[in-house]
Formats: C-alpha cells, structure tokens, sequence
C-alpha cells in the first residue's frame, strides 16, 4: 500500500487538493446547487477527455502535436448530424470517398515500382507536381456543379427552406459518372504517395488482393448510389435512439479515418521535422473550418431534436433506476432536475476511459505501444512494424475526438468553429496534467470541467465576501480564464505537468 501511494504521490496531492479546493468553494452553497455544478463540469471534463487524451496519446507515442485535432472533433460532430436528420449528404457523397481509395489503392500497389525507375531528384519533382495537378484537377471537373446546397436543404431553417430529397439529388447516370471520374482521380493519388524505394512498401499483399478490395470498394459505391432513396428513407425510418447509436459509430470511424489520412499524408513524410507537422496540422485545423462551411453551411444547428427515447420523457426521475423505466428528461439530484443526457455523457467519458486504459495496460497491441513510446527503434528490430502502430494510435486518438463531437452535438449544438475552441481546452488539460500521459489527460479534464462549472456559477450569481454587504460579480470572460489560472498555477509548482517527466 505504501508503494502504491509513493508511486501515484502526484495523482494523491492532486485530488486531495482539488476536494480541499472545492469544499472551500462550494461553502455556503446549498447540497442541490454544489451537486448541479459538480455534475456539469464533469459533463464538461467527459467531452474534453475525449480530445485530450487522443492528444496525449498521439503525443506520447509519437512526439507529434496535433492541432488538427480540433478538426476532427467538428467532423465528428457534422457526421453525426448527417446520420441523425440528413442521411441523403452521407448517401450522395459517400461513394466519392469509396471511389478515391479504391483508384489510390489501385495504383500504390505499382506505385514504388515507378519511382524506383525514376533515379534523378529533379525529374521525381516535376512527375509529383504533374501528378498532384492531374488528380485536382480530375477532381474538380469530377465534382463541378455538384447540388451539396440542395443537400443540405434539409430544414426549414435552411435558407431557401427544405428541399426535397427528389429535388436535391442529381439523377443516377451523373452520379455514376462523377464516381467513375473519381476514381480516374485517385489513381495519380496513389502514386503520389507511393513509397519511393520498394524496401519501403509496407504492404505484402498479392495483386489478386489488391484488384479484389478495389472491386469490392467501388463496387460498393455504386450500391450505395442505387440504393440512396431507399436508404435514406431505412434510416429517418430509425427510431431516435438508433440514429444516435449509428451517429456515434458512423462518426467515431469518419474521424479515425480522417485521423489516418491525416498522419499518412502530413505526418509520416515528415517525421523528424516538428515545425513543419505544427504548421501543417495549424493551418488544418484552421482550414477546416472553411472547409466545414464549404460542405455543411456557415450556419450552426441547435441541439439534435428529437432527443432519444431515454433523455426525451417529459418527466423527473426519483433516481437513476427509475430512470430506466421511465425514461425521462432529467433526474432528481438532492431536490434539482439534472438532464439524464448529460449523465449518458458522463458515462460514455467513464467507459472510453476505461476502455483505453485496459487496452494500454492489458492488451498486446497495448503492450506494443508502451514499448514503442520506450525505444521504437528496438520495437522495429523485434518486426513489429511501428509505422503501423503509430498509423493505430493516431485512428484511436482521431476516432475519440470525432466521438466527443458526436456525443456533444445534442448537448451544445453544431457550428463550425467548434473544433478549434475545444482543442483549446483539451491542449490546456494535456499540459497540465504532463505531456503524454494519459492519466494526467483524465486529472487534468477533470481540472478544467470542475474550474469552468464553479466560474460560470459565481460569475452569473456573484460571490459574498466577508464583511461586504454588496455581491461582486465578474465577467464571463473570467470563468474562460480559468483554465489558463489553473495551468500557470501547475507549471509554477510543476513545470512538466502533474503526471510528467524531467527530460
């Protein structure tokens, strides 16, 4: 027991601190008032773990810092709210994707042979500007005129109003065309990205292999385009509490798949050259924002409705059992109604915690990544091929992101600045809790939901000195503050966070 507690002595100051510092705070507060906020800061700290600990992960393993994990985040949140009310977007645009990885996979698969043949530096630029010009532009023609506002015209907020999904989408043979172009596309794609020496290719696959998950990718993609009305009516057909499950699964693989994109074309080619990967992954993470109102609207949508059958009752809940059968809004929390969503989001931030912690510490793909963080370098002595464990980790840490987005839309709504203000808190809470750890990522959310919550509080309802007749109220901007206070305050007395290392 003893060594238990010198190992986590940090872990032990750290919460003693934060009860010491609450029961302060929360002196003179009513049981009911004090449990609300509690609760909604650590509804606050479940959706900023999500961010933070991809971050800490991907930066532990990989010493890579990832400002495009905001972008995520939002994607994740947009995919949801395509699933749960306009499945005709993922419909009608979805087998674009299945057809540039298909045409992508295709041609990597001759890729290094090209470019082993190609011995002079100058000609090897010149053919990955050609390349790089052909598929844009491919792309483009490929992808002009396309109707994505009609689309999107789901609404009746939408401007012009709701248009229906006959009117929006484009006939069968155009669409069939624009995949085929697309996958005309994706193919100098993958030769773009090819490794340029055959011992670099990662991929043993047979040929019959490759030609096979190419049929099978575009062939599914014109399934999807057969099948769009029918599918599009199957989902809206869903009952509420389904299109939510699907919207969390949907758009926990949209962001893994992004996230790997992302570390394969921006991270892999420049590893070693941190600036270049900060300013790269910055500019995304910005960009994307454009990008976002290119495809969704500049416009944000309010909290999903209708809310799932479980959080939709328009009654209290005695408690969390009742709850079960009765399915309502919220619950009674000492004599005040708290939102039962909130607390499922709770619970999603508890079990992914969990869940990845047993998959560090447990698994053998755990194992690996503990060794990688280590010596990579002897982890690819024993053939473990550590360029796919990091592909791994970067998915696992994006698809977390993208699921925060999710599970926040029906609680804070959508917009497309989203992302970038929630990297924000979720870099602040890696700091403080020490870079690459993922318990300081779970400590230091925690910090940040609990200090956000109690802010907003006393600054909407003021604080009672002593001896003062008057209540001092403050700005709102003070509660925002608070997470930059708490992380000076940590660095000053831990300069590598609660849980980090001395280099």
């Amino acid at each position: 027991m003893t060594n238990f507690i010198r190992n986590n002595r940090a872990l032990f100051i750290t919460l003693i601190i934060t009860l010491v510092l609450v029961g302060m705070v929360v002196q003179g507060l009513e049981p009911k008032v004090w449990m609300s906020i509690l609760l909604s800061g650590i509804t606050l700290a479940a959706i900023y773990f999500l961010i933070a600990s991809g971050l800490s992960l991907i930066f532990g393993l990989m010493d890579v810092l990832n400002f495009a994990h905001g972008a995520i985040f939002s994607f994740g949140a947009y995919v949801g709210l395509s699933t749960f009310a306009n499945p005709r977007l993922l419909f009608n645009t979805f087998p674009f994707l299945l057809a540039l990885v298909a045409g992508s996979n295709l041609s990597a698969q001759f890729g290094a042979h090209i470019w082993e043949r190609i011995k002079s530096k100058r000609i090897q630029q010149i053919l990955w500007f050609i390349l790089l010009a052909v598929s844009a532009g491919v792309i483009l023609f490929a992808l002009r005129r396309f109707p994505l506002d009609k689309i999107n015209a789901f609404s009746v907020t939408a401007v012009g109003g709701a248009v229906p999904t006959d009117e929006a989408q484009e006939p069968l043979s155009l669409m069939i065309q624009r995949v085929t172009m697309l996958f005309v596309a994706g193919i100098p794609l993958g030769i773009l990205f090819a490794p340029r020496q055959l011992r670099e290719v990662r991929s043993k696959k047979p040929l019959w292999q490759t030609l096979l998950m190419v049929i099978g990718l575009l062939g599914i993609g014109y399934v999807i385009l057969f099948a769009r009305d029918a599918g599009e009516q199957l989902v809206l057909g869903l009952s509420a509490d389904l299109r939510l499950l699907l919207a969390m699964i949907l758009g926990t693989l949209a962001g893994a798949a992004v996230g790997v994109a992302i570390e394969t074309v921006l991270i892999q080619p420049f590893y070693g050259n941190p600036v270049t990967q900060l300013v790269l992954t910055l500019g995304l993470n910005y960009a994307s924002i454009d990008l976002i109102e290119a495809i969704w609207g500049d416009e944000g949508h309010p909290p999903l409705q209708p809310l799932p059958s479980f959080f939709a009752g328009s009654c209290r809940s005695d408690s969390l059992f009742s709850w079960f059968s009765e399915k309502c809004t919220s619950i009674d929390v000492l004599g005040r109604a708290f939102p039962t969503y909130r607390l499922f989001i709770i619970a999603i931030g508890v079990f992914v915690f969990i869940a990845v912690g047993i998959l560090l510490k447990r698994s053998r793909i755990g194992m690996i990544i503990r060794a990688g963080v280590q010596d990579s370098e002897m982890v690819q002595a024993l053939g473990i091929n550590v360029r796919r464990v990091f592909t791994f980790v970067f998915a696992l840490g994006s698809g977390m992101a993208a699921l925060g987005g999710v599970i926040a839309a029906p609680f804070l709504g959508v917009y497309p600045a989203m992302g970038p203000a929630f990297l924000f808190q979720g870099f602040i809470a890696v700091v403080i809790g020490g870079m690459g750890s993922y318990a300081g990522a779970a400590i230091g959310t925690l910090l940040l939901g609990l200090a956000r919550a109690f802010g907003d509080h006393f600054v909407a309802a003021g604080i009672d000195l002593p001896f003062l007749e008057t209540t001092i109220r403050g700005s709102p901007a003070i509660a925002k503050a608070s997470a930059v206070l708490i992380m000076a305050i940590v660095l000053l007395v831990r300069p590598a966070g609660i849980f980090g290392k001395k280099e």
